[in-house]
């Protein structure tokens, strides 16, 4: 695989990261050992869905860091205004007051800096998409080309496999008695594409999985056994900070997350190679810190996607 940095200008907080179980794994010994990280991966290795999932939640966090400067700038509009009032009335400007003002202007700098470099991201794998998109255009636009007249039969030979797939899926995920657990859906037309309706939530500063998740991890883990899968895994922390020895920060608090979800189905029988994990820590919600909400953004996201 050949590799592409992505640093973040705040560590352990605002990275997107999607990498096989493996190389997550290998992340956490050497943070215990206190090496500096640097996720690497090659855009061109994903698939078109992989890559619409990434481009997501990207734009997510771009959404989210707006939203921080959006609401940083007004805080500091509000604080110079102040400290211009104070002046103006011939009274001295408290010292807090003129550091509070650094803080947020610093702060902005930071914001914008994390922008621009997410915003370069974004373009790389929006240039890698668009190219495999177009690719994969061309060569439909080939195949029928080369036999017009099985145009119509290709057409309606598309419909049939994912009319009979999907349906198909559904009816089978009810009889498993995971219908309240998953929603089934249609993925690119071709394929389908499975999400936990019922979140998997975990306790404040927890990885670990309760009972009644383990019991539907097993139950789906031997349901999707016989298809051919890839399963996305992101964990979630909310935004109360972390600094412990075994999680530093709650992008290590939300991998393991996603990690001992992955665990628990493959001791349960699905292949380690089906799965990617990924973490956002608490940035995907930083901009929204109700504490009504906690509980919910202290979560586990699956995605199943059944290659067609």
């Amino acid at each position: 695989m050949g590799i592409l940095p992505l640093k973040s200008t705040f560590p352990g907080k605002e990275v997107f990261v999607m990498i096989p179980l493996c190389v997550i794994l290998c992340y956490y010994v050497n943070s215990a050992n206190g090496a500096d990280q640097t996720f690497k991966f090659d855009p061109e290795t994903y698939s078109i869905i992989e890559l619409e999932g990434i481009l997501g939640d990207c734009r997510i966090q771009m959404g989210a860091l707006n939203e921080q400067i959006h609401d940083t700038q007004k805080d500091l509009d509000w604080l110079i205004i102040k400290v211009n009032r104070i002046s103006n009335s011939g009274r001295h400007v408290l010292k807090f007051l003129h550091n509070s003002v650094g803080l947020k202007e610093k702060k902005i700098s930071q914001l914008e800096v994390q922008k621009k470099h997410l915003a370069g991201t974004v373009a790389k794998y929006q240039k890698i998409y668009d190219l495999k998109k177009a690719w994969e255009k061309e060569k439909t636009k080939i195949r029928v080309a080369s036999t017009p007249d099985m145009e119509g039969r290709v057409e309606s030979v598309g419909k049939f496999n994912m009319g009979a797939k999907l349906p198909d899926i559904q009816q089978a995920v009810k009889k498993a008695g995971l219908e309240d657990w998953v929603d089934v859906m249609e993925a690119d037309g071709r394929s389908a594409k499975m999400n936990n309706a019922l979140p998997i939530l975990f306790s404040s500063g927890s990885a670990a999985l309760a009972t009644e998740y383990k019991s539907f991890l097993k139950k789906l883990a031997l349901f999707l056994k016989p298809y051919d899968v890839k399963v996305y895994v992101n964990g979630y922390a909310d935004p109360d900070p972390i600094h412990t020895r075994k999680y530093p920060s709650n992008l290590e608090l939300g991998a393991s997350r996603a990690a001992n979800v992955v665990h628990e189905m493959v001791k349960n029988g699905l292949r380690r190679d089906v799965f990617k994990i990924g973490s956002t820590g608490e940035y995907r919600f930083e901009a929204k810190k109700q504490s009504s909400k906690k509980t919910f953004q202290r979560r586990a996201q699956l995605m199943v996607v059944f290659n067609g």
